[in-house]
């Protein structure tokens, strides 16, 4: 290999590593974990159902912890498991606008209007077809939640370019005088 080849070949960035924490919540708490049952074996902890599951993407490995509180312990685990969520999933049996809006508003109060909600209606049983769409929304909320990770630091970059430049024009300024 000579010198030249050396410098044409690129080198691979790493990839980036992420660890987001995914609120799950809903009416019934059988419910809830079937859908967290279909990524890997649930731990449960005081109340608390937690699995985690892996995502990748050309440029990022994500691994996705998902949480649901025990319905019985609401009160007091929603806090505990909307603290630091990147993106909430809604399960419900049936389509519901007003139970919907009820956790929409719980997750607006505890978590913002900027993080990204999904709403999973199970209907029937869980079946295959059921299972893949759980998964899949995952990975679309996963995907979404990257993307605004994306648009923050690039605004991050651009905000912190724009303060070099004035900063340079500030010194600039001082010489001339």
């Amino acid at each position: 290999m000579t010198p030249t080849d050396k410098m044409t070949e690129t080198k691979k960035q790493p990839k980036s590593k992420y660890l987001f924490k995914i609120t799950v919540v809903g009416p019934e708490d059988s419910l809830l974990e079937d859908v967290l049952s279909t990524f890997d074996p649930v731990v449960k902890v005081d109340g608390i159902r937690i699995v985690s599951a892996d995502h990748f993407t050309d440029d990022s490995e994500v691994r996705a912890v998902f949480m649901s509180p025990r319905h019985a312990a609401l009160d007091i685990l929603l806090s505990l498991t909307y603290r630091g969520a990147s993106a909430v999933i809604i399960v419900l049996r049936e389509p519901d606008p007003e139970l919907e809006t009820i956790y929409r508003n719980e997750i607006r109060e505890n978590l913002g209007t900027k993080v990204p909600t999904r709403v999973v209606t199970i209907e029937s049983s869980l079946d295959e077809f059921k299972r893949n769409e759980i998964h899949h929304c995952a990975d679309d909320l996963i995907e979404e939640i990257l993307a605004l990770r994306e648009k923050e630091h690039k605004a991050k970059e651009k905000k912190k370019e724009k303060e070099t430049k004035k900063k340079e024009k500030d010194k600039k300024k001082k010489r001339k005088k």
